[in-house]
């Protein structure tokens, strides 16, 4: 009676679907049939009916985890070197070859360059005549600062003495010909002592007072190792030209440095505001944040006062003959060779630009000259060009795009699923250039595309579904055949 009742109830779990290890499932041509869950895979893929293998959820999860995890680990590691300098190269390449905005005319600075064309005529080190020629040419066409990028200094002792009587001549024809210039400004080089016991004493300089923030991350010196003499002080201006050195490629100009404690406002930063006609007072730094230039303008810096240089807004470049040659053909009533006409209330800068001088490393791993830098500051300044990083929110919706994608990789064939993921990193990089363009934000690059290359080679390291459905059938098969 018991076997019997044991055998019924046996039965009727059975009809019902409750069978031990067994799952009731709904057929094909809705047939209830009791089966054990990967025969009711299998079953149930053949009538192409879709159910979620356990196997590839496992797999999605575990890539879902790994590229986030991924993600974090390369959000990190885009912040430190080489992979920021990766990040930065980028963006100078969107800066440079990416689509501009429309401009009419470029940024009212104009790089006068001492080329090797010019250094034959007037070879180096250059004498105080042929600074005159250059400040008497520029005058003709009325710039609201004239600016010289090297100091004007030089030594007489070493000169013949019939040299040194047409150098002090010189001197004098320069001294009249600045005194006519409508803003002057001169550079200067900060630096250290020969002798560290023994500091010169303070010397007067232009400071900036309205300042907050960490003062000691912005980089001091504690001498003035080269300025102009001080007959040309006295009328002018002095900006600093000193440039931070890097390991990899420059592409941040200081806008503010310190001078044995003092905040001193550099070379790019002095030409703007005396372009703009405003006094020391008028302007305010927040370290890590931005500097407000009178009411309307604010140029973003980090913590040590540097801006980054934006390289492709559009500047005007001359050479120190062809200014001289365009002098002289307006002069004979003739059109100049070069655009002089751009001189007319900018910012005339001379500055080196001959083979010699390029050793700065700038984008794209060209070399540049301190005055190619400067006049690309200067014009990003006035274009108010400037080019900023996107916000972390970005980086994080990039891993949370990328762990979405990854979710269902396992879906997808390999071949198909690589090239997809290619045909992802171009319709990126063409995204980035087109936000670039016009809101002069750049993405990161590391972050996707090391997620894109840890998922291809993590997809490519798994079977496809279609093989992990054989190689279950293989098992499942594998008692029935050795029954047999």
């Amino acid at each position: 009676m018991n076997g019997q009742g044991e055998v019924n109830g046996a039965s009727g779990r059975q009809q019902n679907g409750w069978r031990k290890g067994g799952r009731r499932i709904e057929g094909i041509n809705g047939v209830r049939s009791t089966i054990t869950r990967p025969r009711a895979i299998f079953q149930l893929a053949r009538a192409n009916i879709p159910l979620k293998s356990p196997i590839m959820f496992k797999t999605g999860a575990q890539t879902l985890l790994l590229t986030i995890l991924a993600g974090l680990f390369l959000l990190r590691e885009s912040t430190l070197r080489p992979c920021s300098a990766i990040d930065q190269r980028f963006a100078d390449w969107l800066a440079v070859s990416g689509p501009r905005r429309s401009q009419p005319d470029p940024a009212p600075v104009t790089l006068v360059g001492i080329d090797d064309a010019s250094t034959r005529d007037h070879p180096l080190p250059w004498t105080p005549l042929d600074y005159s020629l250059f400040a008497q040419a520029a005058l003709t066409f009325r710039p609201e600062v004239t600016a010289f990028g090297e100091p004007l200094d030089w030594d007489l002792s070493t000169a013949a003495p019939g040299e040194r009587q047409k150098l002090s001549q010189y001197e004098k024809i320069l001294a009249d010909t600045l005194l006519h210039c409508r803003k002057l400004l001169l550079a200067a080089r900060l630096g250290w002592p020969d002798d560290p016991q023994l500091i010169p004493p303070l010397q007067e300089t232009p400071i900036i007072r309205r300042i907050t923030g960490n003062l000691r991350r912005i980089p001091e010196w504690t001498v003035i190792e080269k300025q102009p003499r001080e007959t040309y002080r006295l009328s002018a201006a002095l900006g600093f030209t000193n440039v931070l050195e890097e390991n990899g490629a420059i592409d941040t100009v200081p806008l503010v440095l310190r001078y044995r404690g003092q905040v001193v406002p550099s070379f790019v930063l002095q030409a703007v505001l005396m372009w703009q006609k405003l006094p020391m007072d008028d302007i305010s730094v927040e370290l890590g944040s931005h500097i407000s230039v009178g009411q309307t303008l604010q140029i973003p810096i980090d913590e040590e006062g540097a801006m980054r240089v934006n390289f492709g807004t559009p500047k005007t470049v001359m050479s120190f003959d062809d200014l001289l040659l365009s002098t002289e053909q307006i002069a004979a009533k003739q059109k100049p060779a070069a655009p002089v006409d751009r001189l007319r209330g900018g910012i005339a800068l001379l500055a080196r630009d001959d083979y010699s001088a390029r050793t700065l490393p700038l984008a794209l791993g060209r070399k540049g000259s301190e005055g190619e830098l400067f006049a690309a500051a200067i014009a990003t300044i006035q274009r108010q060009d400037f080019v900023t990083r996107a916000p972390v929110w970005a980086d994080l919706l990039i891993i949370a795009a990328a762990a979405l994608a990854s979710l269902r990789s396992a879906a997808w064939r390999k071949g198909v699923f690589a090239a997809g993921s290619a045909f992802a990193g171009v319709l990126y990089v063409v995204g980035a250039l087109a936000l670039f363009a016009f809101t002069r934000i750049w993405l990161p690059l590391v972050l996707p595309v090391g997620l894109v290359m840890i998922i291809v080679l993590w997809r490519l390291a798994l079977p496809d579904d279609s093989s992990r459905r054989a190689e279950e059938e293989a098992k499942e098969n594998a008692p029935a055949k050795a029954a047999s």
